[in-house]
């Protein structure tokens, strides 16, 4: 089977719809998204609405929690903050009840996915020492995660991380590894390009691709939002 995986939409509905339809065309035959639908960028009810109308199975990011009140908001940034702010009264009754709900972790036969870590789902941010202790304490051989935004694996006994570049293929087969994911709506590797993965369960392997977005669009809706200009910017830079 063919799993289609992504992370840190955002509210970046264009980078998703952008992400989906060249998903598409590679072919999958389930969807998971790890976590954080919502933040930053200003369609959040309308990205919910397309993960859930294509039947994705999602789990709970922290800016998806803290949406529904789950996190207080002195935990995030100034930015962050504000946008969570602006993102709660545009919620629909139904999007906040689908966030509550959302499970924090996803494990199937060999692979765990979460946000997170598994220490700390919602705000582990994923690093060479965090991946180590990671694969030392699930049973799972592939751990992968969001949240970080920047693209990366780590194989057990490592001496470092190493950086997913572009469109690249990340071997699994025989080995305890931990990759993170792309980000979607708000890539932070220099790469303004939307990312999202397809593993392979039976070969093993993941394959990352980038896809070009209307970054435009995003960054014009971010703006007339009223959002942090400082969070339209970065989506120019990939940073």
């Amino acid at each position: 089977m063919r799993y289609l995986l992504i992370a840190d939409v955002h509210g970046n509905l264009h980078a998703l719809n952008a992400v989906l339809a060249a998903a598409q065309k590679t072919g999958y035959e389930r969807a998971l998204c790890l976590g954080d639908i919502v933040g930053y960028n200003a369609r959040p009810n309308e990205c919910i609405e397309r993960l859930r109308n294509n039947n994705v199975i999602c789990i709970q990011g922290n800016h998806d929690a803290a949406s529904v009140g789950e996190i207080p908001l002195e935990e995030f940034n100034p930015e962050a903050a504000e946008c969570i702010k602006w993102t709660k009264p545009q919620l629909t009754a139904q999007n906040k009840k689908f966030l509550s709900e959302l499970p924090r972790f996803f494990s199937m036969q060999y692979m765990l996915a979460l946000h997170g870590s598994p220490e700390n789902p919602l705000w582990g941010y994923m690093d060479e020492e965090i991946a180590r202790n990671s694969l030392r304490r699930v049973p799972e051989a592939l751990v992968i995660c969001g949240h970080v935004h920047m693209p990366f694996y780590y194989e057990a006994n490592a001496d470092s991380t190493k950086a997913i570049i572009g469109n690249s293929k990340v071997k699994c087969m025989g080995r305890r590894i931990v990759v993170s994911l792309p980000s979607v709506g708000q890539p932070r590797d220099g790469d303004k390009n939307a990312g999202f993965g397809i593993l392979d369960t039976e070969t093993r392997e993941l394959e990352i691709f980038r896809v070009e977005y209307d970054v435009k669009k995003t960054y014009d809706e971010v703006l007339q939002a009223g959002l942090p200009r400082f969070e339209a910017e970065r989506l120019l830079s990939g940073m």
